[in-house]
């Protein structure tokens, strides 16, 4: 059996690398314009990106239909980096380049094939088994550490149902297997304009979720998020944040309610479409100050990837609030939806009335009948509950 499973996984990445092969042309001028995206604002950087992207054109273009010797090529491809470099290379470097390659080879099969979604599984199989094989030997162990951590944590959200499930998942997995004391989970929304807390855990999920902070009001965040905005789809890099020091970087009052000292912020995201939803706060325990450990990244990228993908299967959907009666499910007016993305967007009742064209007592009429089938004490409130329930973006 297990040699039958060995063929088969075997197939698998014959069959990404022909099929890569036959959209090369597209590939390659794919990869070409990110490669120079990459030389105008990362130019160490772009070393990495072409000498993979390049080795990979040149095994492409000695393929034919025959079987193709995946590890053979795999092995030639570490030989010929180290040839190259001289030295391993750094893991987290390497997933990020690997994710580039992936996602413009994503971007490339849906232009082409209609049912393009169903091949992502064996094109991810390639370049996971391109990144396993290029860091050495003496890397293994903490590659195969982190894969560990990685698989323990798609095990535990995969079991999720619906969206709270999935919050709930996803902020116990951060928390639990890796090296992290508390965990907040954020959805961004708005265009990523604005954090809205979701859950927590080893944290009072309630003052979580009474969290709703406009992304400029962090401008270490708001920084990364306006550079992403600045990249093209395939060119974001969704790597973790660390702040040595809260206090220079966030709210006060966060910083106070919270004891927050170090922290790292990883984001949420899809990459398949360069779409970041939401974003997980780590620390170590109130006051804990504590240095970054860059190895931990791959582990930290791959659970945000793992979190968006899961997220966005259940983000549109409607959800049910735990505290209303069961089988009781909110549903709002068209006119009830356009005034709740007024009050999202900040919007006063005289505002929202003049872009509606109502007078200001029905929209304050609207607002006090949502502000009651949503069970919410105030504007914000109604704001922040929709959003968590997936009423409005």
């Amino acid at each position: 059996m297990s040699k039958s499973l060995n063929r088969h996984l075997d197939n698998l990445l014959n069959d990404a690398v022909k099929m890569l092969n036959h959209y090369q042309i597209d590939l390659i001028e794919e990869w070409r314009l990110m490669l120079q995206s990459l030389k105008n604002t990362r130019k160490k950087s772009a070393a990495v990106f072409e000498f993979i992207s390049g080795f990979l054109v040149k095994s492409f273009q000695l393929i034919n239909d025959e079987t193709v010797d995946i590890y053979l090529m795999l092995d030639k491809l570490q030989d010929d980096w180290y040839a190259h470099f001289g030295r391993r290379p750094e893991p987290e470097a390497l997933i990020f380049h690997l994710n580039l390659l992936e996602n413009a080879a994503h971007k490339v099969l849906k232009s082409r094939i209609e049912s393009s979604s169903k091949l992502h599984p064996s094109v991810h199989y390639l370049f996971s088994k391109i990144g396993e094989v290029m860091l050495f030997q003496s890397e293994k162990e903490n590659c195969s550490i982190w894969k560990d951590a990685v698989i323990l944590f798609n095990e535990w959200i995969i079991r999720s149902q619906n969206f709270q499930e999935s919050v709930e998942n996803i902020s116990f997995g951060f928390g639990y297997f890796l090296p992290f004391e508390r965990c907040a989970l954020f959805k961004f929304t708005n265009k990523e304009s604005v954090g809205v807390g979701l859950f927590g855990h080893h944290l009072n999920t309630e003052e979580i979720q009474a969290i709703a902070e406009k992304i400029s009001n962090i401008p270490v965040l708001n920084e990364s998020l306006v550079k992403l905005k600045s990249q093209g789809h395939e060119m974001k890099n969704f790597q973790p944040i660390y702040i040595p020091l809260a206090e220079k970087a966030l709210p006060e009052k966060y910083v106070k309610k919270f004891q927050l000292t170090s922290l790292i912020i990883v984001p949420i995201y899809v990459p398949e479409e360069g779409k970041i939803i939401g974003g997980v706060v780590l620390d170590k325990g109130p006051e804990n100050q504590f240095t970054v450990d860059t190895s931990l990244f791959p582990a930290l990228m791959k659970f945000g990837q793992s979190s968006g993908e899961l997220l966005s299967k259940f983000i549109e959907a409607d959800i049910k609030k735990p505290e209303l009666p069961e089988g009781d499910v909110i549903s709002l007016s068209p006119r009830e939806i356009e005034i709740i993305k007024l009050l999202a967007d900040g919007a006063s009742t005289a505002e929202a009335a003049l872009k509606l064209y109502l007078s200001e007592f029905t929209v304050r009429d609207y607002i006090s009948n949502i502000m009651k089938r949503l069970n919410a004490q105030n504007r914000t409130e109604v704001a922040v509950k929709a959003i968590r329930m997936g009423i409005i973006q």
